[in-house]
């Protein structure tokens, strides 16, 4: 407790010396059942924020950068060793100094918990295709850097349009999403369609964001600062045998078939 006390103290005096060090502090948070502490650095200058979540309930582990600057964040997630890129979304995400002022008000009220009981749930809806590795390569800046603690395959995310429909992945020995090179049932003839596929599992993070501008003191200040859970679920694209409902990964006619490669 004296070294969260010490962290929380530290990142204050950041905050008033120098806007452009990195600011570090953490979250006690409430999930259910679960209890953990979420720790996240925030830049002013650079405008980046960088989220740790450990496992807990049926959330992986993962590690978050956000790069407002260049507009792109990047997840990485060691249980299933993916990192994933997109753009930001400035809809849901709090930039730097919202988050930063978010910590500041919970500060001043002497509560740094967050209750998942009492948040607005922002649910990000996003999948992958794992055929399409990304080269690291084209990483640039903060993202370049904070890869190097990872160095998983790169996958790019994309929106998971609000018509799609959601197939379930189930397996009856367990286990997560990986590549693999075995051999396809090709669906007794008939041509796959695609799908999405949704695992078992989930990623989140949990922030209080300021969003809305007042004033005091004849100076714009950052105001309504609410608790904000936001949570994304595992899908990835796939190819699947017609008239499919659900994926079972143990069935050879109904699996979730990725090109030349199937999900196991």
């Amino acid at each position: 407790m004296a070294c969260l006390v010490m962290i929380l103290i530290n990142a204050l005096v950041v905050c008033v010396v120098k806007a452009d060090m990195n600011m570090k502090f953490g979250y006690h948070v409430i999930e259910g059942n679960a209890r953990y502490l979420e720790n996240i650095e925030t830049n002013l200058a650079e405008n980046t924020i960088k989220i740790h979540t450990p496992a807990h309930n049926d959330v992986m582990e993962s590690y978050i950068i956000q790069d407002f600057r260049q507009g792109q964040q990047m997840k990485c997630l060691p249980s299933v060793k993916q990192c994933r890129l997109r753009d930001i979304d400035r809809a849901t995400a709090g930039d730097a100094g919202q988050v930063t002022e978010g910590f500041i008000h919970s500060w001043n009220k002497g509560d740094n918990t967050i209750n998942s009981d009492n948040e607005e749930v922002v649910k990000e809806m996003y999948y992958i295709n794992l055929d399409g590795v990304i080269n690291d390569h084209s990483l640039e800046g903060h993202l370049k850097e904070y890869y190097q603690d990872f160095r998983y395959p790169i996958y790019q995310e994309k929106k998971i349009p609000e018509n799609a429909k959601l197939l379930n992945i189930t397996r009856s020995a367990g286990g997560r999403m990986k590549r693999s090179l075995t051999s396809l049932t090709r669906c007794n003839g008939e041509t796959p369609i695609f799908a999405l596929g949704m695992d078992s599992g989930r990623n989140c993070n949990h922030l209080k964001i300021c969003r809305e501008v007042g004033t005091r003191n004849n100076r714009k200040i950052l105001t309504d600062c609410n608790d904000t859970h936001i949570t994304s679920p595992m899908v990835y694209q796939c190819s699947i045998c017609p008239g499919v409902t659900s994926i079972d990964m143990k069935d050879p006619n109904n699996r979730c078939i990725k090109m030349n490669n199937f999900y196991n």
